[in-house]
């Protein structure tokens, strides 16, 4: 198969943010009186907010409170995430003109502050976050903005990404969908999957 586009999921995928995120929710949900288990935050990470925020008992109407207090604590965890063994290697391998994007559950002013450092974002041709949508991911619909975005169908892009979230955004995307193993949720039952990476160059035998 030959692909025009690359489009990656951020947390699990490029970066390896999942014990930052655990240290932020862990801090925050003390303030609610509420406690953070490992279990917990393996469950919840691959979650967007509002589904986090459901499945740890955090009423709706606190959205907004809840992820500005969050957004405020991580700001000083930016540092703490590093992207995975690889990908800057991935990166500086694809051609020049191969047109590469993210999608993710992420809002904007997260992916301006915690990727801003890292030079891959150079060769982003899109980036579609949380807030540029009225629909999040598992929904298609992101992910077709970003490929609607750059003029290329659902059937010459290939989403690389970590979570049953993921996979399930392809599937109804009809875009194939490569799991991004380093960075997987252990407990999840991927069914959907075109390709394996065992770690970020094993993607450049797709192209």
């Amino acid at each position: 198969m030959t692909y025009q586009a690359l489009i990656f999921d951020i947390d699990g995928t490029l970066t390896n943010s999942q014990p930052a995120y655990t240290q932020v929710m862990r801090a925050v949900l003390t303030e609610y009186g509420k406690s953070f288990t490992d279990a917990d935050a393996q469950t919840t990470f691959p979650m967007s907010a509002e589904q986090a925020m459901a499945h740890l008992g955090i009423p709706a109407d606190q959205f907004d409170q809840f992820q500005a207090r969050y957004e405020a604590v991580m700001a000083d965890h930016f540092t703490d995430i590093t992207l995975y063994d690889g990908i800057e290697a991935l990166f500086s391998q694809l051609p020049s003109d191969f047109k590469i994007g993210i999608v993710t559950s992420q809002r904007r002013n997260e992916i301006e502050a915690g990727m801003a450092q890292y030079d891959i974002m150079d060769r982003m041709a899109v980036v579609i976050g949380a807030d540029d949508t009225p629909k999040r991911k598992p929904d298609p619909l992101p992910l077709l903005t970003a490929l609607q975005k750059i003029k290329v169908a659902p059937q010459d892009a290939l989403f690389v990404g970590d979570s049953l979230s993921d996979e399930q955004t392809a599937a109804a995307a009809n875009v194939d969908f490569g799991l991004a193993v380093w960075g997987m949720d252990p407990n999840a039952n991927h069914q959907m999957t075109a390709y394996r990476f065992e770690n970020p160059l094993d993607i450049l035998r797709v192209f």
